[in-house]
Formats: structure tokens, C-alpha cells, sequence
């Protein structure tokens, strides 16, 4: 009788850790670096959705979500534009050169890198969800003479809150661009805003988490949980009860 009452006891120490496992997670998101895992586990965090960040190998992350939350996990990184854009730069794009090439590639490879490395720059600034840069370089007749000046597009999608000024930003992006390409005047820039509006925080099911126990559980369920276990500890001590009621009358 006493080991039963015991083992009973030890079932409701580990009831909580059960109840943990029995919820399924599902990878959102795997391959990325820390930063950028980091930033994905916060938005989900502050959307009342349940994440983990886990290490993988050769120094890469994974975020993983209960699998009944995914979708709602899919839109909120939609919404706040992550995991950002990766871009290729002078190193990744020059480093497969084959061994031989046409000035034409050359030219080509180099415009490609110089867009990559500029929309890059731009995808830093503070709301900006993603940034393409097309550029114009100048073009010469036979004669060495210049036809035509360099120019340059910018398309920026942004996420549309307090920190997007297209006044300030428009600005700073043609002055950036600018520095970055030889003999390209600012008024030969054209920038070009998108707006992307945030996805507002995703209630979880059930409502607002609570924590029992160190298990996190849904608001709903919570009063369930609590009665829950109320009857098994109830049940435990009137089961006490009876076994010293009747050690004591055996005597």
C-alpha cells in the first residue's frame, strides 16, 4: 500500500514534465546564423507564440514552434520581414570565376556584385524588409568617350511603423548609393518605397500563457489543470488517510 501511495507521488511530480513533452514541435526555420535566429525566436516571443532556438552544425541554428502555432508563425516572420534577404557579395560571386572569361562576363559579374553589395547596405536600415539596387554603369563609344552617364533604381519594401521616414530615407540611400558607384550623380538615383505592414501579435490559442509548474499552458486550460490536479492530490491524501486509519485499527 505504502509503495503504491509513493509511486503515486512520484507520478505527480512528473506530471507536468509529461504534459511537456506531449506538446509537438515542428523546425520553422533551420541554416541560420545566430543573429538571425536570435531575431526570429524575439518576434515570435512577442507575438505570445511558443519558439526555441536550437544549435545546429558547422555553427548554424534552427527555430522550432508547437506545430499547432506554424501558421501563425509563418505570417508573423512574413510580416516583420524575417529572416531577412541574404545577399551575395564581391567574395561569393568572384570566388566561382572560371578559368576563363569574356570581358562581357567579367562586366556582368561585377554589376551583379556592386547591386548585391549596395542593396545590402540598404536592407540595414531600420524597417527595411528587403532592397534591390539596378544599376546603370556608363557606357563608351569607341573613342573612349562617355555616351552615356551611370544611373541607378532602388526598390526598398519596408515594414510601415514609426521608423520609416521616406523623406530621410530617400536621402540617405541616394547618398549611399552614390558613394558606391564612380561618377553617379544623386539626382540620377531613383528610390522607390513599398510598404509591407507588420502582422500584428498573433493571439495563441486559448488566449494569454500561463505558468503552472514551470509548464506553459493556455489561459482556457489553465482552471482545467489546476482541477486536475487538485483531484489527483485529493485523491492521494484520502488514499493517506485510509491506509494510516486502518495500519491504526489493525494495531
Amino acid at each position: 500500500m505504502a509503495g503504491r501511495i509513493a509511486g503515486r507521488f512520484v507520478l505527480l511530480l512528473c506530471l507536468p514534465a509529461t504534459l511537456a513533452v506531449c506538446g509537438c514541435q515542428v523546425q520553422l526555420h533551420g541554416d541560420l546564423a545566430e543573429d538571425e535566429a536570435n531575431q526570429v525566436l524575439a518576434a515570435l516571443l512577442d507575438a505570445g507564440l511558443t519558439a526555441e532556438k536550437r544549435p545546429g552544425e558547422e555553427g548554424v541554428f534552427g527555430v522550432f514552434v508547437e506545430e499547432k502555432e506554424f501558421a501563425a508563425a509563418v505570417r508573423v516572420l512574413e510580416g516583420n520581414g524575417l529572416p531577412g534577404k541574404r545577399y551575395d557579395n564581391f567574395g561569393n560571386i568572384f570566388g566561382k570565376v572560371a578559368m576563363f572569361s569574356t570581358p562581357m562576363e567579367e562586366k556582368a559579374r561585377y554589376l551583379y556584385a556592386m547591386q548585391e553589395e549596395l542593396a545590402r547596405t540598404v536592407s540595414e536600415i531600420g524597417g527595411v524588409v528587403e532592397a534591390r539596387v539596378h544599376l546603370v554603369l556608363p557606357e563608351q563609344d569607341q573613342l573612349g568617350r562617355v555616351v552615356q552617364m551611370p544611373s541607378a533604381a532602388v526598390f526598398v519594401k519596408y515594414i510601415d511603423d514609426d521608423r520609416h521616414d521616406s523623406v530621410a530615407h530617400r536621402m540617405e540611400i541616394r547618398r549611399l548609393v552614390a558613394a558606391g558607384v564612380p561618377n553617379l550623380d544623386e539626382e540620377k538615383i531613383v528610390v522607390s518605397f513599398f510598404p509591407e505592414n507588420a502582422v500584428p501579435p498573433v493571439a495563441s490559442p486559448g488566449g494569454p500563457w500561463e505558468n503552472i509548474l514551470g509548464l506553459k499552458v493556455a489561459g482556457e486550460s489553465a482552471p482545467r489543470l489546476w482541477w486536475m490536479l487538485a483531484g489527483v492530490v485529493g485523491a492521494m491524501l484520502l488514499e493517506a488517510m485510509i491506509f494510516l486509519f486502518l495500519r491504526k485499527g489493525g494495531k
